[in-house]
Parts: structure tokens; C-alpha cells; sequence
């Protein structure tokens, strides 16, 4: 009779292993590559995103498959089927015409040129848009909170069944803000480029569903709340069979009715922490905004170049009748608490530019330049 093989045994398999992390793909891919793969069965490519430097990895062409098969599983539970339903798109993509929008056959969307997209040129988005019938968006938090705020400004509305994020950290607050807005439910997923784990958030309550079918996820080094570093085993890519990988990532792992819930994700490489010193660290998770100010702002950014002190730029919606007195009063109220050690300088920026992105075009809520 073959024997039942538990979540635990695999526990304590993957305990007696070594760990491996990106430093260690950088100095020795070759190493980590399946003796099988090859030039027609696997491609190499770059991990990428924001706060980390880009590391060379080995990619199956199944792999390929195998996710978007996940993908779209998530996606179908807002009703979406890519066959049937367009997907207005915001992904940092650049076109080449003059249009603000481009249709793509492969995926059945319709890109818009976020780089070109503003202000002054949205009533022709919507004249280029008005043909269509959209019924799903997909794309970076930070690109649809600029979306919503040229809506508001214009008085344009889309009857949408769902909103599909991806790539950024979101932060608490950010899903509920745009599904109060368009009056659809908000899909989100934790994943990366090395294909270790993947999970969802089907309802919008911040616990992130793991597909065991995708990779099987640990906690490393975790504290006396269960915070630590998440590291996965990939069963997806059998061209770099990635076991132990560290991911940067942090957040807590329970097992709940058969699976893995992640909760508590903040993001990579230390990035996402603000210093008080060289043995105090805090998540920049635990220090977002909840108060009423949050929706009379697009976006804010903290910048940190010296243990405890941090430079908070905040862009205001065009549309917002507060002062910039009672935005700074608002925002201070709400983070002052909870870091009340440090020094924090307030400053409203009218231009977008003066917020750093990644070189992908993604928004950065975190700009860590401490030298540590």
C-alpha cells in the first residue's frame, strides 16, 4: 500500500536541503540548470521589477503554459474568459504609433501607452476607446490610480466586472479605493519572475491562496509572530528546478482547510523597510494609510537616506478640495503614530516626475538609499 506523503514529510525534507538565492544564480546559473534543458526546449531571460538588481534565469517553454493556465483560472473568477472578453490594459507599454491604444490579437487587449496617456489628451483616449465594449482592466495599481483620478476629472465612467492587478506591491486600502470607484470586485496575486510561488486573493481580504499545483512555499528564519523571508520549490519549471529559493520577500504562511494562505507580503530586499537604526527595521506595510486622506491623494512615496529620517512626497488628486495644510495634517496624523522615533519631513509635489519608478515603469512607494 503506498504510504499518504504529508505537507509536514515535505517540511521536513526541505528543511535538511540548503537554501538558494539569486546571488547564487547570478554566480553560477550553470549550476542550478537541468542537465536536459536546451536552446529549443528553454529560453534565458532576466528577472526584473523593482528594488533589486536583475538576475539571470533559465525558463522551460511549458512554463510558459503552465502559468497562464493558473492565470486565467484567477482571472475566471470575475466571470473573465480571454476569448469572449476584452481587457483594457495598463502595463508601462510604450507604442510605436501615435495612438494611445493598440489592440493585441495574442491576448485579446487593448494596450494603452501609459507613458503618453495625461490630463490634456484623455478625451481622445475615450473617442479611441468608445468602440470597444470593456468589461475587464488590467494592469499596475500605481498606472489605475492615475486612470481613476483622469475618470473623475472628466466624468468618464466604464462598467467594468472586475480589475485584474498585477506586478507592484499593493498596499492596504489600494484594492478598496478602486472597487468603490468602478463598482467591481479587485483581483490581486503574489508571484515571481523564477516561478517559485504563486498565489491569489479571490475576495479582496488581503490572504493569498498558494497553488500547491505551482510550487510549495516556506518561511524562512521566521520570528515569534511566524514574519519571515517566503522561499519556494518550483513544479513548473523544469529548466532551473529551483528547491529552496529565497525569495526577498517577507510575509507569514498558515495552512487553512487543505492549503496555504500568505498574508502580511511586503517586498524585496529590504526595500520595503524604513530604519531607525542599524537594528531596527520596520515594514512599510505596517505604516500605511488608512484615514480618509488616502482618497484625496494618488499616490505618496517615502524616500529614506539617513537612519530615521524620511522624506514623505505626496501627489494630491487634481480633484481634491483639501488644502495642502489638511493633506499634510492628515497624512502626519496617520503615519506620526506610528513612527513616533523618527523625523519625518512633509512636502506635496504637483508633478509626477518627481516620483522615482522602476526602470519598468512601475511606481515605487519605497526609495531606500540608506547606506547601511
Amino acid at each position: 500500500m503506498r504510504k499518504q506523503f504529508l505537507p509536514s514529510d515535505s517540511f521536513r525534507v526541505l528543511q535538511d536541503l540548503p537554501l538558494v538565492s539569486s546571488s547564487d544564480l547570478s554566480e553560477n546559473l550553470e549550476f542550478y540548470q537541468s542537465d536536459t534543458c536546451n536552446k529549443n526546449n528553454s529560453y534565458l531571460t532576466s528577472t526584473g521589477g523593482t528594488g533589486r538588481n536583475p538576475t539571470s534565469i533559465r525558463l522551460s517553454n511549458s512554463s510558459f503554459g503552465i502559468e497562464w493556465k493558473h492565470m486565467h483560472f484567477i482571472w475566471g473568477t470575475c466571470g473573465y474568459q480571454r476569448k469572449q472578453h476584452l481587457k483594457l490594459t495598463f502595463r508601462g507599454v510604450r507604442l510605436r504609433s501615435k495612438r494611445l491604444t493598440q489592440y493585441n490579437p495574442l491576448y485579446n487587449e487593448l494596450m494603452v501607452d501609459s507613458f503618453r496617456l495625461t490630463q490634456a489628451n484623455f478625451k481622445t483616449f475615450i473617442q479611441e476607446i468608445a468602440p470597444y465594449r470593456i468589461r475587464f482592466i488590467h494592469g499596475y495599481p500605481s498606472l489605475l490610480r492615475e486612470f481613476m483620478d483622469m475618470c473623475t476629472a472628466h466624468k468618464f465612467s466604464l462598467e467594468l466586472n472586475g480589475i485584474f492587478l498585477g506586478s507592484e506591491n499593493i498596499y492596504p486600502g489600494e484594492k478598496e479605493v478602486l472597487s468603490d470607484f468602478f463598482h467591481c470586485k479587485v483581483i490581486a496575486w503574489y508571484g515571481q519572475s523564477e516561478k517559485v510561488v504563486l498565489a491569489y486573493d479571490p475576495v479582496m481580504d488581503n490572504r493569498y491562496r498558494v497553488f500547491t499545483s505551482y510550487g510549495y512555499p516556506r518561511i524562512i528564519n521566521p520570528d515569534l509572530n511566524g514574519y519571515g523571508e517566503i522561499s519556494g520549490t518550483t513544479f513548473v519549471n523544469p529548466a532551473l528546478p529551483l528547491v529552496n529559493y529565497c525569495t526577498g520577500d517577507y510575509g507569514k504562511l498558515q495552512e487553512f482547510e487543505g492549503t496555504f494562505i500568505l498574508t502580511e507580503i511586503t517586498g524585496r530586499w529590504g526595500k520595503d523597510f524604513v530604519y531607525l537604526n542599524k537594528e531596527k527595521k520596520i515594514p512599510t506595510t505596517s505604516i500605511n494609510i488608512h484615514s480618509a486622506v488616502q482618497r484625496e491623494i494618488l499616490f505618496y512615496q517615502i524616500h529614506q537616506s539617513e537612519f530615521g529620517i524620511l522624506q514623505i512626497k505626496i501627489l494630491p488628486k487634481r480633484t481634491t478640495n483639501w488644502s495642502e495644510a489638511e493633506i499634510i495634517k492628515g497624512i502626519e496624523k496617520d503615519l506620526g503614530s506610528k513612527l513616533p522615533d523618527f523625523i519625518i519631513h512633509y512636502r506635496i509635489i504637483d508633478d509626477e516626475k518627481e516620483l522615482v519608478r522602476s526602470h519598468r515603469g512601475k511606481m515605487i512607494m519605497m526609495v531606500q538609499n540608506l547606506k547601511q
